[in-house]
């Protein structure tokens, strides 16, 4: 079945990281029930707290876009972007 990954890093700012962890527990939970979302995988790098990492599978691009799209409208991603350093880094990646 063919699916495209995204992969996503934030780097918060250090006082907010712990703030940002505790989001993403509801990620963690909530995404999976996003239509068209078939898991996530959540990363903190070993050698900065504040970076994380995500690794989403979705049925298609358009699936994550109209996500996103949700999340902007709803002010989800104003609350992510709160906990920021600088802007996400993110691109759609298939398995080799």
């Amino acid at each position: 079945m063919t699916g495209t990954t995204f992969i996503i890093t934030f780097t918060t700012r250090p006082e907010a990281a712990s703030d940002f962890r505790a989001m993403l527990d509801g990620v963690k939970r909530e995404l999976p029930t996003v239509a068209g979302c078939r898991g996530v995988s959540i990363f903190r790098a070993s050698d900065d707290p504040a970076v994380f990492t995500l690794v989403e599978q979705w049925d298609s691009e358009q699936a994550h876009k109209k996500h996103i799209e949700t999340l902007s409208a709803s002010g989800g991603w104003d609350a992510i972007a709160a906990c920021l350093l600088e802007p996400p880094s993110g691109r759609y990646a298939s398995q080799l």
